[in-house]
């Protein structure tokens, strides 16, 4: 069994506005890829499982979003998709 991220597989875009300006946010990726210089070259599911968040469980990928116009940041959960092999 195995679930992607249809946003990190340019399946689908990210599109959230921020709560503050209602502006379009700037996807910078997974939350984990920014932990560390080495922290993209790690399992994914690895990751998940020490990370905090709920997203094994879940089938989700966390994302982190910014606002170009006011700065603020936001974490986002994306709902992976079931791809079969």
């Amino acid at each position: 069994m195995s679930y992607i991220c249809p946003v990190c597989n340019g399946l689908e875009q990210l599109t959230v506005t921020c709560s503050k300006c209602s502006r379009i946010l700037d996807d910078h990726g997974r939350v984990d890829d920014l932990w560390g210089p080495y922290s993209p070259y790690r399992e994914i599911d690895d990751v998940k499982l020490t990370n905090g968040y709920d997203d094994f469980k879940n089938h989700q990928c966390v994302h982190i979003v910014s606002c170009p116009n006011c700065g603020s940041d936001q974490i986002v959960s994306v709902n992976e998709i079931f791809q079969t092999l």
